[in-house]
């Protein structure tokens, strides 16, 4: 691809982004079901998220098996050639056509082309079902061709993919990454808490430095370190919202308002008072 082009995910990539949302729909199959060879060349981004069931599709001559909590992506330019449904149970598939830089063509679909799979297990982010649910329902009951809902929605999907592609690289992760599945949500739902190493390695069952070096393999940081940065992403929100400073370092789990205001100024760039003084309604 050109050299000029941004990559994801840097600001100019994020700047481009302009979703069109060609259609959105449901697909069920019955178990055993196969379609007809189709030889069809996406132009769009085919996003589906299997909701329940398992089967196969058949991109550029290659079959790739999916199943309930895996996202799809026939990607622009790709050869879909068909799909079939397991033999034990058929599947339940939302699907949306996404042009997500507002039209066909457009150079910036081959960086993300590049950076997306095929297949992708997301399974431990529910919140992917609730997404498509809203988007299905926004495109089905919109009352002229154009919907600001319909939009917005798509934006918020492509914002979840996109941060889970960040986060897993183009590669599902094996098996060990279930463990760093679990102990990122039980980070996420006790950040608040006095959270140690060996706390969160117990949880999953295993050492704190094998915890640690599956954490550094597939996320690219320490769990510790993961630990921080969800403290101070939900310390933004608080200070966004008009919490004090004090009362917001205690809220995310930090017992020290010095080192609270040392680590948000590393990271953030800005004193937590300065960041709260610049979302301040009169600020």
């Amino acid at each position: 691809m050109p050299s000029h082009l941004p990559k994801p995910w840097n600001d100019d990539f994020y700047h481009s982004v302009d979703p069109v949302t060609v259609r959105v729909g449901l697909h069920r199959a019955e178990p055993g079901w196969v379609s007809r060879r189709i030889d069809t060349h996406q132009t769009d981004f085919d996003i589906w998220y299997v909701a329940a069931g398992g089967g196969a599709v058949q991109v550029d001559g290659q079959w790739h098996e999916f199943g309930a909590g895996d996202l799809i992506c026939l990607r622009p330019e790709s050869l879909y050639q068909r799909e079939r449904a397991g033999e034990a149970e058929g599947f339940r598939i939302y699907f949306a056509h996404l042009l997500p830089f507002g039209r066909e063509g457009h150079p910036l679909n081959a960086v993300l082309a590049e950076a997306w799979p095929v297949c992708m297990a997301v399974v431990h982010r529910p919140a992917f079902l609730s997404l498509f649910e809203r988007l299905f329902e926004a495109y089905a009951t919109r009352v002229s061709g154009y919907s600001l809902t319909v939009t917005g929605l798509a934006l918020q999907l492509l914002d979840a993919i996109f941060e889970e592609l960040r986060r897993t690289g183009p590669a599902a992760p094996p098996p060990a990454g279930l463990r760093v599945l679990r102990a990122t949500e039980y980070i996420e739902a006790h950040y608040h808490r006095r959270l140690t190493l060996a706390d969160i390695a117990a949880h999953v069952d295993v050492s704190p430095s094998h915890l640690s070096a599956l954490f550094t393999q597939h996320v690219g940081c320490p769990p510790i370190e993961y630990l921080l940065r969800v403290r101070l992403r939900e310390a933004r929100l608080l200070l966004a919202r008009g919490e004090r400073v004090k009362q917001t370092a205690y809220a995310v789990g930090f017992n020290s308002l010095h080192y609270f205001s040392r680590a948000f100024k590393q990271r953030v760039g800005l004193s937590p008072a300065q960041f709260a003084a610049l979302h301040a309604r009169d600020g």
